[in-house]
């Protein structure tokens, strides 16, 4: 299968396009970065630039699937241009490739990125794909705004699948390493009181549901987080566990966090349980259902 995927340099996007062309896909990359090289016969990079509403239009040719990940990352102090820079560079991306695709009129699947941001915290409500709780804080009206780009794609009868992805728990990126180095060493903590439930996913299954969506051509929002969500002072717990380290530091207070990461730091401290229904109705075979299976990979 030819695939166009843009947020390629990313930590999902890296993962993501070496176990493509481990199957044997074709990958086509869509980039802002100039120049980027490659090494392999399998793959082609094309540029665009949202900003500008320009892209190649080579990078359609023969595609037969989009997996769009673009867009600046979210854990950075939200600033008035930030934040602005964090929507746009969401929906604008979005909205270009439905236009290029409107243009070509290439029946593709399309699977886009979403975060589970678009449930409204709360502690004790478990969260399915069906639920239309959403949150109207930042982060939360970015993802609704981003996700009604993504379903603009159904009106050109295309496959559309949009994925709630939860906290991507990875060894060589994201939000683990900051968590799990300090945690080895006896100073982990969690943030407030830890009861926030965390949704999390291990890189390899989040990559794993990727690919079966493309397989099996899965469809709608789909809640990419593992079965078993943990509140946040289990999970700090179970890495000090699996490390050998003690546990023994309190909380850190939200004003702490607040005066350092500004209106940023809410994302320590919203409690989202989102059940990953549609994939557990499926024959998706999670690798790490559990979070202690999960960061005794990581970890070991």
């Amino acid at each position: 299968m030819k695939i166009l995927v843009t947020g390629a340099s990313g930590l999902i996007g890296t993962q993501l396009c070496k176990h493509l062309l481990s199957k044997g896909h074709t990958l086509h990359i869509l980039t802002t970065r100039t120049p980027w090289q490659v090494e392999n016969e399998q793959t082609q990079i094309f540029r665009w630039a949202p900003k500008n509403n320009d892209i190649d239009d080579k990078a359609l040719e023969g595609v037969e699937a989009v997996i769009n990940l673009a867009g600046a990352k979210i854990n950075q102090r939200w600033t008035t241009k930030s934040k602005a820079a964090i929507l746009k560079s969401r929906t604008e991306s979005t909205r270009l490739l439905f236009e290029i695709i409107q243009k070509t009129q290439n029946k593709v699947h399309i699977i886009n990125a979403s975060a589970i941001g678009i449930y409204r915290s709360n502690l004790n409500k478990q969260y399915t794909e069906t639920d239309k709780v959403f949150s109207d804080a930042f982060d939360g009206v970015v993802v609704r705004q981003w996700e009604e780009e993504a379903k603009q794609f159904e009106k050109l009868s295309c496959l559309t699948t949009i994925l709630r992805i939860g906290l991507v728990l990875s060894n060589v990126g994201g939000v683990f390493i900051p968590l799990s180095t300090p945690t080895r060493w006896g100073l982990g903590t969690w943030f407030g009181n830890g009861q926030q439930w965390q949704s999390w996913i291990h890189i390899d299954d989040l990559v794993g549901v990727i690919d079966y969506c493309l397989q099996h051509q899965l469809v709608g929002c789909v809640n990419a987080t593992a079965p078993n969500p943990v509140r946040q002072r289990n999970l700090v717990r179970v890495i000090a566990k699996v490390a050998g380290a003690p546990q023994f530091l309190p909380g850190l207070p939200k004003v702490v966090l607040s005066f350092f990461l500004g209106e940023m730091h809410k994302l320590l401290f919203d409690s989202i349980y989102a059940k990953p229904q549609k994939l557990l109705k499926s024959s998706y075979q999670y690798k790490y259902s559990d979070i202690t299976s999960c960061v005794t990979d990581l970890i070991h």
